[in-house]
């Protein structure tokens, strides 16, 4: 298994992964524009962290790829956007975001061929009484029949924070299966009176609540859960 590492040395902005590859992406204060090819039958899964970033990021998927990329992100208006170019492949994008500040985040999925799949799952906590908007376009096309599409979007406002979510479906075929979901908000008081009626704080209850939502939805190992969860405990101090 090939290992690509991406952070801010990176001297190029075309990349292609020709064989299966683990992705480590640490991008702190940046503003790149990168393309990334994944040719066909590549295996690659990213862990991707991204701190105070305007990235724009595009991946090209070929036929018979798997790509599974995990991404934490902390103030960032990224711009994130698949193509997905051939038969046969798979995408799942999981994205927790963390933002304390104003910020856009964009991701936009093309699916240009048969029997494609895509999952898209956003969460964020919006932490302070900051603006956070969040735009997810699925788009398939006329040729793309038998794509199967899902998106699920939340937004959990810890203070008065004002959140948008725009959960955009563009579909010129209809032999297709696609949805998309979206939820902003608080985490359920009934959830947070039961945790603490068997003695957990307010504050415990909170960093729990966080940690699982930010979480849940990632396929992580060992080590990267240890460094993601070292960046989530800083929230709620």
């Amino acid at each position: 298994m090939n290992k690509l590492i991406i952070d801010n040395n990176i001297d190029t902005n075309d990349i292609v992964i020709d064989t299966d590859t683990d992705m480590v992406v640490d991008l702190t204060d940046t503003e790149k524009d990168i393309d990334i090819h994944i040719v066909k039958g590549v295996n690659v899964k990213g862990f991707i962290k991204t701190n105070n970033t305007k990235n724009k990021i595009s991946y090209h998927i070929d036929e018979d790829c798997n790509v599974i990329l995990n991404k934490l992100s902390i103030d960032c208006s990224d711009v994130v956007d698949f193509d997905m170019n051939s038969v046969n492949s798979f995408l799942k994008y999981s994205s927790s975001l963390i933002n304390y500040k104003d910020n856009k985040y964009s991701v936009s999925v093309k699916h240009k061929s048969k029997e494609t799949e895509s999952i898209i799952t956003n969460h964020c906590i919006n932490v302070d009484d900051n603006e956070f908007k969040c735009i997810v376009d699925g788009i398939i096309e006329k040729e793309a029949f038998k794509v199967r599409f899902k998106q699920d979007n939340k937004i959990i406002n810890l203070k008065n924070g004002k959140s948008q979510v725009l959960p955009n479906l563009i579909v010129d075929n209809d032999d297709i299966e696609a949805s998309h979901s979206v939820y902003i908000g608080t985490f359920d008081e009934d959830i947070k009176f039961y945790m603490m009626s068997r003695g957990l704080t307010e504050k415990e209850c909170d960093d729990l609540l966080i940690r699982a939502f930010l979480l849940n939805n990632m396929d992580l190992t060992e080590k990267e859960r240890d460094i993601y969860c070292s960046i989530i405990e800083k929230i709620n101090k």
